[in-house]
């Protein structure tokens, strides 16, 4: 009897994907955090009891580093503006920078996402979809602005990424998909259920498969497909880092997301020392569980087994006592938490987010070589990520464009990502333009810190406005007359007002 050739292909997996899948999970459930993380990640102690087991899990808390250092990365990325050339983009791009997605985020938005998602996984995938048909298509650029139809774009997880091939030059022949839909566009008879679907994404077409349950067996069955007009796989990876490898890639928090668990771990160990030194343990003679005086023997046991007690031989003449773990193993324990904490955050660069001032105790304040240094980390991170979602996004415009028919007019250079993260703003690039103008220095160097200014002054400006600036750059600085210190008038002599009002704000900036 052969073999279900549908029912084959939804269980296919790329080499990696069951090396990757307990780990990308893991990633993301201690990234979203939540009460349902500790009943996994909360170890039990060697002969732990299951009820003091469930109360430590039941009070264990944690903050969530691992989420805050995705936050914080994306925090100082999206600081600086992305300079987008929309005057030079084709309408496509246009519409599809302001309405990227199907809940109507723009691009701004998607990009964030991308990132935060490349932070925790290292690699997923964008899909660039179009719910326009060869029927509904539209044919003019008046039937284009009434049409509802429109291009978007959606992540994909690398956990729904089941399998896919390239071919010897490393582009996607196919790739299969895992959607999941819920039954419920009826309210009276649909059945509420969640539904594993998988979608087959090939160069010229796509076909959607259901997986159901018939008399006791899975069963596949094809309920939709469509052609894919733009002669490719509509998907592209996007990485946290530039990576060879055809199914995988490192992310941020591959690393912090390990330390982090271990740093809840030792948070309830702290935990549990606390309750015991609160509730100290009852030593006593064994002799004493003996009933005597008439006492009910079966009832005293009772009423000692719900208390944690330890017997000892009372023939010594010992008295009872109450006892409790060493504090000194508490004093351990937060030394090394502080060293997570602070490995954590150091791993990335983030070390001075977490001082003693805004950490509660446990690290110094960081010196200025110190600190020059984790600036140095950091910008190289973000700068090689800002580099990398800026190839995202030219691989997605470049999709936008052919699935609209404007691939002819889409230009490489309409998406610039920032690539020193500096904390200089505007108005300190204009601060070092007065000093370079006070010092008399050259003017190839006064020229190209003007240049600066005009990135940040234009930082979406069209390619003619940028080619006007360039020019003007060339009688940029203007020559400035010995004496007054005032420029020439056209006839070469000194206008005395001019001369004044450069004399007066001389004065002011040396001052």
């Amino acid at each position: 009897m052969s073999k279900d050739p549908l029912l084959e292909l939804i269980k296919r997996r790329h080499p990696r994907y069951d090396e990757k899948l307990a780990h990308w999970n893991f990633l993301d459930t201690t990234y979203e955090g939540g009460r349902s993380w500790f009943a996994e990640n909360i170890f039990r102690f060697i002969k732990e009891g299951d009820l003091e087991y469930a109360g430590r899990v039941e009070r264990a808390y944690r903050f969530n580093h691992t989420k805050q250092v995705v936050d914080l990365v994306d925090k100082y990325l999206f600081k600086m503006d992305i300079a987008r050339k929309t005057a030079d983009a084709p309408p496509s791009v246009q519409k599809f920078w302001s309405d990227a997605t199907l809940a109507g985020l723009d691009m701004d938005e998607l990009s964030k996402r991308i990132s935060t998602a490349t932070s925790k996984f290292g690699r997923i995938y964008i899909v660039i979809d179009s719910n326009a048909t060869a029927e509904t298509a539209p044919r003019t650029k008046a039937d284009e602005k009434k049409s509802a139809s429109r291009i978007y774009a959606y992540i994909v997880t690398p956990q729904d990424m089941l399998d896919m091939s390239y071919d010897e030059l490393g582009v996607l022949n196919w790739c299969l998909i895992k959607e999941n839909h819920r039954d419920d566009a009826d309210p009276l008879n649909s059945t509420g259920k969640f539904l594993n679907r998988y979608r087959l994404w090939g160069r010229n077409s796509w076909v959607l498969y259901e997986e159901r349950k018939e008399k006791g067996k899975t069963k596949v069955v094809e309920i939709d497909r469509g052609e894919v007009a733009i002669g490719c796989v509509p998907v592209i990876e996007a990485d946290h880092n530039f990576c060879e490898d055809q199914f995988a890639a490192p992310g941020l928090i591959d690393d912090v997301a390990y330390l982090d668990r271990a740093n809840a771990n030792y948070l309830s160990n702290l935990d549990a020392i606390i309750q015991d030194q609160t509730f100290s343990q009852l030593t006593i003679p064994a002799q004493a569980l003996v009933a005597g005086d008439g006492e009910d023997a079966a009832g005293k046991l009772a009423e000692l087994g719900t208390k944690r007690i330890f017997t000892y031989n009372g023939e010594g003449g010992k008295s009872p006592e109450f006892i409790s773990p060493d504090p000194t193993q508490a004093g351990m324990i937060l030394d090394a938490i502080s060293k997570i904490v602070g490995e954590i955050y150091h791993s990335v660069g983030l070390q001075a987010e977490r001082t003693g001032s805004n950490s509660g105790g446990g690290q110094g304040e960081a010196s200025g070589v110190s600190k020059a240094y984790d600036f140095e980390k950091i910008n190289s991170l973000l700068a090689s990520k800002a580099a990398a979602l800026e190839l995202t996004e030219r691989k997605i415009l470049k999709l936008v464009a052919l699935y609209a028919g404007e691939e002819g007019a889409l230009k490489d250079d309409l998406v610039t990502y920032p690539i020193d993260f500096d904390v200089r703003g505007i108005y300190d690039e204009f601060e070092i333009a007065a000093r370079l103008s006070l010092l008399a220095a050259p003017d190839e160097v006064r020229r190209e810190q003007m240049r600066a200014v005009i990135k940040k002054l234009f930082p979406g400006g069209g390619k003619k406005l940028m080619e006007k600036l360039e020019a003007s750059l060339k009688a940029w600085p203007p020559k400035i007359e010995p004496g007054l210190g005032a420029p020439a008038t056209p006839g070469g002599k000194k206008d005395p007002v001019k001369a004044a009002a450069t004399q007066k704000t001389a004065k002011e900036l040396a001052a």
